[in-house]
């Protein structure tokens, strides 16, 4: 891991992260630069893709960037090391550019409908649909082989991480969008005019 610092309106940014997310950091320095100096606070948050980022003012005039600790309970850690917040966003925006498509993003703590057993399936899909409420992805995971499950549970989208998570990726995907797995290989992007946009890289 190393460390990254930026002086930024007579403060200095500290960052902590892998030296691969260099250009993500960079995102992140760029956009503290436009946040203006009145909230340039001790406690300032910014959501940047599906991570909310915190300013801890370590001492004055020295501020060091935390994110939720997804290792745990992000609602309640927080950590200096900012590695999996930027790679869950970069492989988003990877995967968007990668179908040339504008994203529609999503907070770690949305709510994603899941029909039950279905991450313990090989091949399942997943359909974002517009006009839900706060704090509700859009998502929905069911089973491309059985489509009448009736039983249905939730999970915020962080959870995925641990349980399955090549689906992170196309988190970011705008609504009407429908995705098909096989394992942890992504099989079709079907657009909202069922046109696969999807070319794979195998």
């Amino acid at each position: 891991m190393k460390n990254f610092k930026k002086r930024i309106m007579d403060k200095t940014i500290l960052v902590n992260a892998e030296r691969e997310l260099e250009s993500q950091i960079e995102l992140l320095f760029a956009l503290l630069e436009h946040i203006g100096p009145h909230k340039f606070i001790h406690g300032f948050s910014i959501q940047v893709g599906w991570t909310v980022y915190y300013l801890h003012e370590r001492e004055p005039g020295i501020f060091i960037l935390t994110a939720p600790d997804y290792t745990k309970n992000p609602f309640e850690d927080i950590t200096e090391d900012l590695t999996l917040s930027l790679w869950v966003q970069l492989e988003q925006t990877h995967f968007l550019k990668g179908i040339n498509v504008d994203g529609l993003s999503i907070k770690f703590s949305d709510k994603i409908i899941l029909s039950k057993g279905v991450l313990d399936l090989e091949k399942i899909y997943l359909q974002r649909i517009g006009d839900v409420e706060k704090g509700d992805s859009g998502w929905y995971i069911g089973s491309v082989e059985d489509t009448d499950a009736t039983s249905l549970y939730a999970l915020h989208a962080y959870e995925l991480l641990k349980i399955r998570p090549a689906i992170l990726q196309v988190l970011a995907l705008p609504n009407e969008f429908i995705v098909v797995f096989e394992g942890s290989e992504i099989k079709a992007v079907l657009n909202e005019n069922d046109i696969d946009v999807f070319i794979s890289s195998s």
